[in-house]
């Protein structure tokens, strides 16, 4: 992937709900949440909503989900009509209006934002502190590559449930240091359903989607269709996004089957960031013309559950996943480079879970193990006059794991009714081996494992089914990934970010270790609280360091680091006028020893004290939102985000001046009439001026390239809007 670069009455009371919106848009409120109120969902105007409960799957869609109460950890649940209404380019959109999620831009394009939760990123750049999984249907997208998440590739439209469970879990395994993100497609409802859906906006935005789905009894069958395609706000930053996504399902006696396919291919130019001094003067430029990225995607899945019983659910998994890309880097201090990757993946997971009693108390058991082979190849070519092959290399991965976890309910109305305490203890056993090949006859291929046994412990107080309490201790871990042991060491930097030479001995693999205690909390129907307080030790974290900006890179371990902070959220419906969201972050990632790192800025070395902040994670951040539904077919909603000032990369040290804060306010607007949906979105709708992301480069552009600030900026204010039509 592309590195850093030189490289977003009755009338009284609508008169009150719009002076709320108002004061939504000058002052607070995140990322727009245009949650438009169903009519039949509707309640009588002296009867507050009531919010959903919440419950949480495995990466399987567990037919015995467990509840909140049995939960010892942070979690949010997103449904896919949430997804929709926020109209996002890719999921980062969609989940960043929740607690603690910040974005940051590298590459300068909607389609490849960096998301980073609790002070670890899921990215589709190489190079940064990966440590969240994310999983659609059971199978997990982070490429054997980098553990990078190609986010374009995911089908939001497709989506009906998306699941946030923060802190390490045995169920998710491995590179789930900081959080798992667990994605359900969507089936054939119990009735015909034909949504075709026009969308068109500002910087030659355009949105093409149809779905359809219904029921053949016993099967049922979704077909989902996207096209998307703009020329973008700065220069030479078109994409086009293009995807297929079909399921179809079986239900019959105890039975429950899907079988899936998606195909995606996508072309996404990259303007990345720019000079400080022309983000000023002119913050449309591209100061790499030409760089690209372009996946072309095939993935199969087959979930099968099946119920022995009342008690026993057998449950199984297997994918076959084929992703050919393109990578194409302008550089403007050596010759180009176009990197070409080819990943297969194949492998299942096969899964039991017994609910019933131990001793007389309720219990649930989950036992499982899984089995992923990667075959991945990776080509770099270096273009200049003409083209020529630095690096061909592969690497067959080889992984296993085997996980158990129970959820013991030890007392039963021991505080008053529907009181209980839960007991979760849970272990999981991962091996990664690594067999990499020199293609072209050099030095570069070696065998790595790299195996670790992770527990976890958490106990739940719940004093009513409306008052609970958790506490947890868990541990995660993460392999070095087939890009970061080529690129292992000062001996073996990688220009462009390609594959290099494998080092002996190899990195040590990245161990988290998790404490955190929370409270959740239902005073009212219609009032979910939520409250959380974490702290991640984490050893050998794997950085990569650039000793000359973003013309090479290699990786190291650092030692050790930690990541604390504290979560607080509030959500509520009243009557059918109004909801709202507010929620905080406080996110503290610091280095916990004294290290000595490369870095772009002269002299070239840097001393990085004990107590500095990792780049690029602010400490603060803050969302707000209001949906006010004047009438039931209509609603109106603004959300803002506050993110604190944040390090630049390359400034381990903390010594340049940060990222100044910002806040950014959106707004919608939806209507509806029978089967008819029209919507407009504004998107930074007060026009304001920040960057997300920002680094250390030469510019070649003045005399003895000095290494200046290289930032990317954020869109100003741009428009959507659409509409759709239900069968």
């Amino acid at each position: 992937m592309k590195g850093a670069g030189p490289e977003r009455s009755a009338q009284m009371t609508r008169r009150r709900g719009l002076a709320l919106v108002a004061a939504g848009l000058v002052g607070f409120a995140t990322a727009m949440m245009p949650t438009s109120l169903p009519a039949q969902t509707a309640t009588p105007e002296s009867q507050p909503l009531v919010l959903p409960p919440v419950i949480v799957s495995a990466p399987l869609p567990q037919p015995v989900p467990l509840p909140r109460s049995s939960i010892p950890g942070a979690i949010d649940t997103l449904t896919g009509k949430e997804v929709r209404e926020t109209y996002p380019h890719v999921l980062p959109d969609a989940l960043e209006s929740r607690t603690g999620v910040t974005l940051q831009n590298e590459q300068g394009t909607p389609y490849q934002p960096d998301l980073n939760l609790r002070g670890f990123v899921a990215s589709p750049v190489t190079g940064l502190p990966q440590g969240i999984s994310i999983f659609r249907d059971g199978v997990r997208l982070n490429e054997p590559t980098a553990e990078e998440v190609n986010f374009d590739l995911i089908p939001l439209d497709d989506v009906e449930l998306v699941e946030v469970i923060r802190g390490p879990s045995v169920l998710f395994g491995r590179n789930t240091l900081g959080a798992a993100i667990n994605i359900v497609t969507r089936r054939g409802e119990e009735r015909f359903e034909l949504t075709p859906e026009l969308a068109w906006g500002s910087f030659g935005r355009q949105e093409y989607t149809l779905r359809l789905s219904g029921p053949v009894k016993p099967f049922d069958y979704y077909i989902g269709v996207r096209y998307s395609d703009e020329t973008g706000w700065r220069q030479d930053s078109d994409a086009r996004i293009g995807r297929a996504f079909s399921k179809i399902g079986i239900r019959t006696g105890g039975l429950d089957a899907t079988v899936s396919y998606q195909y995606s291919n996508d072309r996404i130019k990259q303007p990345g960031s720019l000079p400080a001094s022309q983000v000023n003067t002119d913050p449309t430029a591209n100061f790499t013309a030409g760089d690209f990225f372009q996946p072309t995607l095939n993935m199969g899945v087959i979930n099968a559950s099946y119920a022995v019983n009342e008690q026993i659910t057998l449950e199984a998994n297997g994918f076959v996943r084929a992703l050919n890309s393109e990578q194409f880097n302008v550089n403007l201090a050596g010759p180009n480079s176009r990197l070409l990757n080819h990943s297969l993946s194949t492998g299942g997971r096969l899964q039991a879970s017994h609910k019933g009693t131990f001793f007389g108390f309720d219990n649930v058991l989950i036992v499982g193990g899984e089995y992923t082979n990667n075959y991945v190849t990776s080509r770099t070519f270096e273009e200049d006059a003409e083209q020529e092959l630095v690096a061909d290399l592969k690497d067959r991965q080889q992984i296993w794991g085997a996980y158990i976890q129970n959820s013991l309910t030890l007392l039963r109305n021991f505080a008053g009714p529907r009181s209980s305490l839960v007991l979760t203890t849970a272990g999981r056993w991962d091996s990664v081996n690594h067999d990499i090949t020199d293609l072209l006859g050099g030095p570069s291929g070696g065998d790595f494992t790299f195996s670790r046994f992770d527990p976890r412990v958490g106990i739940n107080v719940n004093l009513s089914d409306r008052i609970g309490f958790y506490a947890s201790y868990g541990e995660g871990f993460r392999a070095p990934a087939f890009l970061e042991l080529t690129c292992a060491g000062p001996g073996a930097v990688c220009a462009g970010l390609q594959v290099g030479v494998a080092q002996d001995p190899p990195l040590q693999p990245v161990v988290a270790k998790t404490y955190e205690i929370g409270t959740y909390l239902r005073p009212f129907p219609w009032l979910d609280i939520n409250a959380s307080l974490y702290r991640t030790n984490v050893s050998n974290e794997i950085f990569a360091v650039s000793p000359t900006g973003t013309v090479g890179v290699f990786f190291q371990n650092i030692g050790s680091t930690r990541r604390q902070g504290a979560e607080f959220s509030l959500r509520a419906r009243w009557e059918r006028y109004l909801e709202g969201y507010l929620n905080y972050a406080f996110t503290q990632a610091t280095f916990q020893q004294t290290v000595e790192l490369s870095t772009s800025l002269p002299p070239g070395t840097e001393t990085v004290p004990a107590g500095s902040t990792i780049p690029l994670m602010p400490q603060h951040r803050v969302n707000f939102g209001l949906a006010w539904h004047p009438w039931l077919w209509a609603t109106m909603s603004a959300g803002t985000t506050w993110v604190s000032s944040q390090f630049l990369r390359g400034d381990d040290a903390n010594t340049q001046a940060p990222l100044p804060a910002y806040w950014v306010t959106n707004v919608g607007l939806s209507a509806r009439w029978r089967g008819f949906e029209a919507f407009a979105n504004i998107y930074n709708a007060l026009n304001n001026r920040y960057e997300t992301y920002g680094t250390f480069a030469p510019d070649p552009r003045l005399e003895g390239s000095p290494v200046v600030r290289f930032l990317t900026p954020a869109p100003p204010i741009n428009v959507l809007a659409g509409l759709r039509y239900t069968f």
